[in-house]
């Protein structure tokens, strides 16, 4: 009896381990949270070709302050060296000049500026989980300031994309200021923006006075809108396929 009583507890155990760890992450693929339970995801070649219908401008009228753009581009392959030299040799064909180059391991980080349009930016180059990861900043533009941006523009940098390998995932992040502007009003002017550009809202958080948040979604895609204190708005794609 003892010895069924033990056989019967490591069987159940074992039935219970297996239910646990079979059990998906809420926001994961399938999960009950899934907002795209058919799987239709865009991939991130998709997104980056339909980028030029992602046009958005600044609120007009409005002080601008602490800009700061950033786009990562993950490719599957690791020649580091040959992306990296592409990118060299598609800023400077679009007028920028390296200003520093640092090289270590399987990562090269570079800087570059533009004197006609006084962009600078920082590239960096490097493999992450067997793919290149290509990291774009652009940080403390002071302007002039264009009317509009999307997601591979701005000021004047349109973004190229590597030819020789498969883009497998993108992540942007758009940070600026209105200083000058309630937290109210810089949050009513991108959403109504946003839904005039055939965004969707999905979700919003709006129930602190100096930080308002929401997702939208468009076409598969999703995007995530915080203006918070100081009106520092910030947009991003995080993951174009993370939902």
């Amino acid at each position: 009896m003892r010895r069924l009583v033990y056989v019967l507890l490591i069987t159940l155990a074992a039935s219970l381990t297996a239910c646990a760890t079979s059990v998906n992450d809420p926001n994961d693929p399938g999960g009950p949270n899934d907002p795209d339970p058919g799987g239709n995801r865009p991939t991130a070649a998709q997104v980056l070709a339909m980028s030029d219908d992602f046009d958005f401008s600044f609120m007009p009228g409005e002080d601008i302050a602490d800009v700061e753009w950033d786009i990562e581009i993950d490719y599957d392959t690791t020649e580091f060296q040959a992306v990296f030299d592409y990118y060299d040799a598609a800023l400077i064909s679009a007028g920028f000049t390296q200003t520093d180059i640092e090289t270590e391991g399987d990562e090269i980080e570079a800087d570059y500026s533009n004197a006609a349009t006084g962009v600078d930016v920082e590239i960096e180059v490097s493999i992450d989980d067997g793919n290149v990861e290509v990291d774009m900043d652009i940080d403390d533009f002071t302007g002039p300031f264009p009317a509009g941006f999307s997601l591979t523009e701005f000021g004047g940098l349109d973004v190229p994309i590597y030819g020789g390998a498969n883009v497998v995932d993108v992540e942007w992040d758009f940070n600026f200021d209105h200083p000058s502007t309630s937290v109210q009003d810089v949050f009513d002017y991108y959403d109504g923006q946003l839904q005039d550009l055939g965004w969707t809202q999905v979700e919003i958080d709006d129930g602190d006075d100096d930080e308002m948040e929401a997702e939208y979604e468009r076409e598969g895609v999703r995007l995530e809108l915080e203006v918070e204190d100081n009106s520092e708005v910030e947009l991003e794609f995080n993951k174009l396929r993370f939902y």
